[in-house]
């Protein structure tokens, strides 16, 4: 999960969700609302890559 530190929705409730979704994580974004992943686009997308990375080798899970 990505959420962008000036989120409306309260952090909180990601971490919340985060919990409850199975294989959840949570990263946030600084500077990031709503629209992180172009609020802050670096960020967003190294997190999207270490992801990525993640995924295929297997540590996803």
């Amino acid at each position: 999960m990505t959420f962008g530190e000036h989120e409306t929705m309260p952090i909180a409730t990601a971490k919340r969700m985060a919990t409850e979704i199975p294989n959840a994580r949570l990263v946030t974004t600084p500077e990031g609302g709503h629209h992180h992943m172009i609020d802050n686009a670096p960020v967003y997308y190294d997190h999207l890559a270490t992801f990525i990375r993640d995924v295929e080798a297997g540590k996803a899970l």
